[in-house]
């Protein structure tokens, strides 16, 4: 994912792109402190969101936005601004979002996950495909590879139960030492002959939960 920050002072544009480095899937192409490079940059490099200071000196951030709009295949527009007054304004030129500064990095990646929901690439044949992590029910680890179940269908992804519950906590929960389940769709946890497992919406099996995963369950982790 590919974007553009746009602020007239270095030191926001740095921050900017230092909230968005922990984010593995997004590249900063460009940068500048100039309104009037937008339209080039954005034509040159093709990024999927601009981060838009609307205060600068050469054109207002809201012309900026308006200009992008009208081009073929518009990047979204986010903008960062010291200004709260601008919102609404800023909503009648298509923006996708509106903060002020000094930006939040919980903030900027949340709206980000909404504009942009996390997706994982898979290969059918010698087709490659994409799956919202949203849709994923159930990551089993299998042998090197790792099981992704959604509803009605399956894919084996190579990346480990570590590296998806490190990428997206907010989806997962891990209840065993090799499943990883989607946390929203926990249905009910159950204790039968000895062992806990869990159920999920959409799944019929049950799972089984290790000891320190239920426990951490019940405890509201």
């Amino acid at each position: 994912m590919k974007y553009l920050v746009v602020d007239d002072e270095p030191l926001a544009r740095q921050r900017i792109i230092r909230l968005l480095s922990s984010l593995s899937d997004y590249e900063c192409c460009a940068q500048t402190g100039r309104a009037q490079e937008v339209i080039s940059l954005v034509e040159h490099h093709q990024p999927q969101v601009v981060l838009l200071d609307i205060s600068m000196p050469d054109m207002d951030g809201l012309e900026v936005a308006k200009l992008l709009s009208e081009l073929v295949n518009p990047p979204k527009v986010i903008f960062i601004s010291a200004h709260p007054e601008y919102a609404l304004e800023a909503f009648g030129v298509f923006a996708s979002g509106y903060l002020v500064k000094p930006v939040q990095q919980s903030e900027l990646h949340t709206l980000l996950r909404h504009l942009f929901p996390p997706r994982i690439k898979y290969s059918v044949g010698n087709h490659i495909r994409w799956l919202e992590v949203s849709e994923v029910l159930v990551a089993r680890a299998d042998d090197k590879y790792t099981q992704l179940i959604f509803t009605d269908a399956e894919a084996v992804v190579d990346m480990s139960l570590k590296q998806l519950l490190a990428l997206y906590p907010e989806h997962f929960v891990q209840v065993h030492r090799n499943t990883l389940v989607k946390r929203s769709q926990m249905q009910s946890l159950s204790y039968e002959s000895g062992c806990y497992y869990v159920r999920v919406n959409g799944y019929s099996e049950t799972i089984p939960v290790s000891r320190r995963a239920a426990q951490a369950l019940k405890s509201g982790q």
